[in-house]
């Protein structure tokens, strides 16, 4: 099944304002966007019969509610320029096992100068949410959206290959506690990392990160003010500290902090472990978290710099007017 993009073909005109968005967007001063072209992925999931399509350029949120099991969405040359909604949302009906969710792009249009408050009351929305068990999603590229990916319905989901910048809220909002793993992706700007909201029983649960790269960056009018000229961030990790949530683990991984949290850091969450996980602080004064066992803390900027410019390399998407040509397929770490 092919879903067409709503505009149909796109007008020379907006086809140059769109590419012009794509190729400015803000990730510390000037950053590389482009949609990634087509690559060759995970053969098992794009070798399945009748995938769902979604080509082109899309203004309104889409949404398959009811996929069969064992079922890919191929939205690798998909790209939704919304603001205000789920620009993605898959299983809302049918939440179905073994999905493959390939590709993606959203870059929100809502000015980027609003305050957390208004995208959180006013704005809302995600690039993705998908309500599915046991499931991939591979190669999601979310900008200036209030949640980067919701996974929600079952366990097991793996987010893979994703790169998000500047995430208003959450770059990954697990609200509903789901036990699932984030590997090999690239958040470089988010107001919080990783949320989960409500508590639960997660007994055998398992919640890991590996071969992340996870940025906060300042966003105007932080939680807590209205004030769009005052900058500020979140926490690494929210709402896990009272309890009823997962313990995560952290592997081959480095977190940056540029300054404190606006209303204070939240620590690591309780039973975390890490292994080989970098933290690089550039702030003043002490670093504002624990320094967990297998966790090391410098003040070398370059170590970010260089594992983000290797990750961009390895994902074809190293340059300012290069495409992510492999976001789902990139060079082995």
């Amino acid at each position: 099944m092919v879903v067409p993009s709503l505009l149909g073909k796109v007008r020379t005109s907006r086809q140059a304002q769109i590419g012009a968005v794509l190729a400015t967007l803000l990730v510390g001063a000037t950053v590389a966007f482009a949609v990634h072209e087509r690559s060759s992925p995970t053969p098992s999931c794009l070798d399945r019969a009748s995938p769902t399509v979604l080509r082109g350029e899309f203004t309104e949120k889409q949404s398959i509610p009811d996929p069969p099991d064992a079922h890919t969405v191929d939205a690798r040359t998909g790209v939704s320029l919304t603001s205000g909604e789920r620009a993605l949302e898959i299983g809302e009906t049918r939440a179905p096992q073994d999905l493959c969710v390939m590709g993606w792009t959203t870059v929100g249009q809502q000015p980027r100068t609003l305050t957390w408050r208004a995208m959180h009351d006013d704005i809302e929305g995600s690039a993705l949410r998908v309500y599915a068990s046991d499931y991939v999603v591979d190669g999601l590229r979310a900008d200036n959206v209030e949640d980067g990916f919701d996974p929600r319905g079952g366990d097991g989901f793996e987010l893979r290959n994703a790169f998000m910048t500047y995430i208003r809220d959450d770059c990954v909002e697990n609200d509903e506690r789901r036990a699932g793993t984030v590997v090999d992706s690239l958040f470089d700007g988010c107001y919080t990392f990783f949320s989960e909201q409500e508590s639960g029983d997660v007994a055998g649960e398992s919640l890991i990160f590996e071969d992340v790269l996870v940025r906060l960056e300042a966003m105007p009018g932080p939680y807590g003010t209205v004030d769009p000229d005052i900058l500020g961030h979140g926490s690494f990790f929210k709402n896990f500290e009272d309890g009823g949530r997962h313990e995560p683990i952290i592997r081959d991984s480095i977190f940056l902090l540029d300054d404190d949290c606006y209303s204070g850091c939240n620590d690591w969450p309780p039973g975390t472990s890490a292994t080989d996980v970098t933290i690089v602080w550039t702030g003043t004064g002490d670093f504002p978290m624990s320094v967990l066992p297998g966790m090391t803390l410098t003040t070398d900027r370059s170590v970010w710099d260089t594992a983000v410019a290797r990750w961009k390399s390895r994902h074809g998407c190293s340059t300012v007017d290069q495409p992510c040509t492999k976001l789902n397929d990139p060079d082995p770490l």
